[in-house]
């Protein structure tokens, strides 16, 4: 009995441990440097790339020389005037992580169409994207 309840605690230990050094791994996440890019400063393929998928949301990204775009789109919404927030761009070793936020329009008309999206542009690292 007393070696089930010396496992029981060693397993527990690992656990909460495991946890803990998880929650380190989280907190050593570097911000990104970002640019946010209009339309006019997209290459070609990602403009034609976004004009495909602009009628749902999509995310996807492309590597280009020594850059990396991250586009993010919200589909075909009601009016215009929406802006995107950036809440999240950061890293770690292995991943860059973003997330992002469409900001609601001051504008209601239902006959006006638009497709919000955002562009980043990093530099190019190899790492995964996470989309948050």
């Amino acid at each position: 009995m007393k070696q089930f309840i010396m496992v029981l605690c060693f397993v527990g230990l690992i656990v909460v441990l495991g946890g803990c050094m998880e929650k380190e791994r989280q907190q050593k996440r570097e911000n990104v440097d970002f640019t946010v890019c209009t339309e006019a400063q997209l290459p070609d393929e990602i403009k034609a790339m976004i004009q495909k998928k602009k009628e749902r949301p999509f995310q996807f990204t492309y590597s280009l020389q020594k850059y990396s775009y991250i586009v993010i789109g919200y589909g075909e919404q009601n009016g215009g005037g929406y802006s995107i927030k950036v809440e999240e761009c950061t890293e770690d070793q292995n991943r860059i992580y973003v997330d992002t936020t469409l900001l609601g329009s001051e504008e209601s008309q239902e006959e006006v169409k638009s497709y919000p999206y955002i562009a980043l542009k990093c530099l190019k690292s190899g790492k995964k994207v996470v989309f948050l």
